[in-house]
């Protein structure tokens, strides 16, 4: 049986990080959509009764951030994201795993070091108690946490990409012999 735990839901086997994936993709969904109704209602209530809700703006750019990274890796587990592949399209299968191979390990790369250095900057602001330069001065470590959190599934979910890409570049071998 696999290392990790699996939960039997839907008559699939799905793992806790795919549980958690799809919660972070829920939680986009309702954060654009109160992006989409808070902004309408201050442009709204603006026009209409002649103020403002200045915390909207706040809020949705710290949602911004956050529906940024909560959503990636479940965009990436769905091969969502938008890529440039017309060089792949001409590649024959074996070549064309092989470079999302080296893809996805420079990703992997990356999302460590993004994991890392937003751990240090989201601990460093913690410890100094920073604030944003904002009308709501929230604690700049609270905005600043999604990024290695997000980084970190990111990391994870291209580990599982790269296996997946490992095993159809290996299938394409034995298919050669």
């Amino acid at each position: 049986m696999k290392s990790e735990k699996l939960i039997k839901k839907g008559g699939k086997n799905k793992s806790i990080f795919d549980s958690l994936l799809e919660i972070g993709c829920n939680a986009a969904i309702l954060m654009v959509i109160f992006l989409a109704l808070g902004i309408n209602a201050r442009v709204i209530i603006r026009y209409t009764f002649g103020f403002p809700i200045n915390w909207v703006i706040d809020v949705s750019t710290i949602l911004q951030v956050f529906l940024t990274f909560i959503a990636a890796a479940w965009l990436l587990r769905e091969e969502g994201h938008i890529s440039i592949d017309i060089v792949l399209s001409f590649l024959r299968p074996r070549s064309r795993f092989f470079l999302q191979i080296i893809n996805s390990i420079i990703c992997i790369l990356i999302c460590a070091f993004i994991t890392i250095y937003g751990t240090i900057e989201t601990w460093s602001s913690w410890k100094a108690g920073l604030y944003l330069n904002m009308p709501l001065e929230p604690p700049k470590w609270t905005v600043l946490i999604i990024i290695p959190l997000g980084s970190l599934f990111l990391f994870l979910q291209f580990i599982r990409r790269t296996k997946d890409f490992l095993k159809r570049y290996r299938s394409c071998i034995n298919e050669n012999k």
